[in-house]
């Protein structure tokens, strides 16, 4: 019987060993990390006061970062103001995912956390090629603040706030720019602002007829964000049928080919809440020629 428990006291003794050196192991991987049992490497920097954690359904208004060792790919702060990140919590996409970060955290809280970066790009980004430059890269480190949780009522309400703030803005600003440089224009009944530079010659295009228009697109600052100019070659679309911007069916159908015109054009009519480079409610303004119009659907010449 003595036998017995000594060598059963051995053996916890060496199966606490061996946890202690794997885990000694694990914590040397990352310094000052914690691991939890689905292998989500954590630590936390700062513990808010709340006691309430996020639920599936909520929305989490966060400060996020994430990147190697050596680089930040991405930080939320930023983003422009109608772009701060309030995400959506959902369940865990795999496990040891951010998601179970945020799920450890409260208001005020502040934690990194670390996941292997293939699980990131594949799984929770849903690429299907790694990033250039990452294929070396086997952890990703996501740096996060909690600062609310919130209601999708909540969210929705104060995005309208934003919505509402930002087309005020805009109006201003095009009021502004058109006033300084432009003071005898008028919009048409749908808001857009056409000036012609040169008139042109023949008949304006009709629904249906494909056109040939080279443009250069600004900015009210100036900065200029596209130019097909730069190309080399004028764009092809048809009018009236959907394939550009509504400020562009409108004011090129008001052109005659050769002529040239200014096309100010408020974001209902343009990007609205953004898209690519334009950021939201963004009136741009467009330097345009009708180089040709080519045919209709039909094919007839015109």
């Amino acid at each position: 019987m003595k036998k017995t428990t000594f060598l059963l006291a051995v053996a916890m003794v060496w199966i606490a060993v061996v946890m202690v050196s794997c885990q000694s192991g694990e914590k040397s991987k990352f310094p000052g990390f914690s691991k939890t049992e689905s292998g989500l490497y954590y630590k936390f920097y700062k513990k808010g006061n709340d006691t309430v954690t996020p639920k599936i359904g909520e929305y989490l208004d966060v400060v996020m970062l994430y990147g190697t060792d050596d680089s930040v790919l991405f930080d939320s702060r930023n983003l422009p103001e109608l772009e701060q990140m309030q995400i959506p919590m959902i369940a865990s996409v795999f496990q040891g995912d951010i998601y179970e970060g945020l799920a450890m955290m409260h208001p005020g809280d502040s934690a990194s956390f670390i996941m292997p970066a293939d699980s990131v790009w594949f799984k929770l980004f849903k690429m299907r090629l790694k990033p250039p430059g990452m294929d070396s890269v086997e952890y990703l480190t996501f740096d996060v603040k909690l600062n609310e949780i919130l209601s999708e009522d909540t969210v929705k309400a104060r995005e309208e706030v934003k919505r509402q703030k930002a087309m005020e803005q805009e109006a201003i600003d095009r009021a502004e720019y058109i006033a300084k440089n432009y003071p005898d224009a008028k919009p048409t009944s749908s808001g857009l602002y056409y000036i012609q530079v040169k008139k042109g010659k023949g008949k304006t295009p009709k629904e249906g007829q494909k056109v040939k228009v080279h443009y250069t697109g600004k900015f009210l600052d100036g900065t200029v964000f596209d130019s097909s100019k730069d190309r080399g070659k004028p764009i092809e679309f048809t009018i009236g049928k959907g394939q550009v911007i509504p400020g562009w069916d409108e004011g090129i159908s008001m052109m005659r080919k050769g002529g040239k015109a200014v096309l100010i054009i408020p974001s209902n009519l343009a990007y609205g809440q953004g898209r690519g480079r334009i950021p939201p409610y963004s009136t741009l303004v467009f330097d345009v020629e009708l180089v040709d119009i080519l045919k209709n659907d039909q094919g007839s010449k015109k």
